[in-house]
Order: C-alpha cells, then sequence, then structure tokens
C-alpha cells in the first residue's frame, strides 16, 4: 500500500487542479469536436506572395486542411508579409556579429460577402549570428526565417481558431 506521506504537497495541488479543470468551462481549442475543426476546413487561404508567404500558406495549409482543400469555402483568409532584418551586434572593426529579423504579418479573414470578419497584426522576432563564413550565416539566417514562419502560422492559427470557438453561430452567419 503506497504511502501518503511520500506523496509531495505540490501532487496534491495538481491533482486538486486537474480534478476541478472541467468544472471552469475550460475547453479544448484544437479537438475534433470543436468549432474551430469544423470551420478552419472552410477556410480559402490566399496566395501570399514572394518564397516567404509560400513557406508561411504550406504552413497554414497544413494546420487548416486535415482531409484537402475546402470546395466551397465559407471564408478567405487574406495575409501579407513584411520582413526586416536589423544589425545588432558591432565588432571593433564595424561590422555586425548579431542581427535580428522582425516579421510582421497582416491578415484579414473575410467572410463570402466580402465583409471582414477578424484582422490583426501579428509578429515574431527572432535572432542570427553574422559569422566569418557566409554560408554559415545564411544557414543562420534562412533557420531563423523558418523559426518566424512557424511562429507566425501557429499564432494565425491561434487567433483564428479563438475566432471560430467564440460564438460559432455567430462566426459561420457572419
Amino acid at each position: 500500500m503506497p504511502s501518503f506521506k511520500k506523496f509531495p504537497l505540490a501532487g496534491w495541488g495538481l491533482l486538486l487542479s486537474l480534478t476541478l479543470l472541467p468544472g471552469c468551462g475550460y475547453q479544448p481549442l484544437h479537438g475534433a469536436n470543436t468549432p474551430a475543426a469544423q470551420q478552419l476546413p472552410l477556410v480559402q487561404i490566399n496566395n501570399i506572395p514572394d518564397r516567404l508567404g509560400q513557406q508561411l500558406r504550406n504552413n497554414l495549409i497544413d494546420k487548416f486542411y486535415r482531409d484537402g482543400r475546402p470546395a466551397s469555402p465559407e471564408y478567405t483568409l487574406d495575409i501579407s508579409l513584411v520582413p526586416n532584418v536589423y544589425k545588432l551586434g558591432i565588432a571593433l572593426d564595424d561590422s555586425a556579429t548579431r542581427a535580428e529579423l522582425n516579421l510582421v504579418a497582416n491578415y484579414t479573414l473575410r467572410n463570402m460577402q466580402g465583409a471582414a470578419v477578424l484582422s490583426g497584426t501579428t509578429t515574431s522576432v527572432t535572432n542570427f549570428n553574422i559569422l566569418s563564413s557566409q554560408y554559415a550565416t545564411l544557414i543562420g539566417e534562412r533557420d531563423a526565417y523558418d523559426r518566424s514562419v512557424v511562429q507566425v502560422s501557429e499564432d494565425i492559427t491561434r487567433r483564428v481558431s479563438l475566432f471560430f470557438n467564440r460564438d460559432p453561430v455567430t462566426a459561420s452567419a457572419q
């Protein structure tokens, strides 16, 4: 028989919070039966210019569509990207040693009548080193862009899912 004296107080608090969690109104954001799971596949993600936009669109497609693209979408999602690279670390010879990538995405979710039902801006900030090897710097910069695209796609998916989960009747009627 286990001894309750060995079970730490923090363990009891965790157990208590897990038993009370369903009573607080908590609902999963990305469950199979959530309004977001039913509405996200009805969003047509429009093309985003440039290679970076293509990467973002592909990430969003992977997150929005489980069974293929919508045959008759109810919403369209327009996104514009603005990347900026700032040199941060400066060495004694005035060369940069560190850079910051700011990726700003403006998005608008429109219903089929063309009315904007959700819009906003999300930003991702990542850093990379500027090394003496150009190849290593290029790889670091590409990795910073890749990480930024993933962060922006996750944030847009989260915000659109929250929109659909708030009031699914209003969201689908708009």
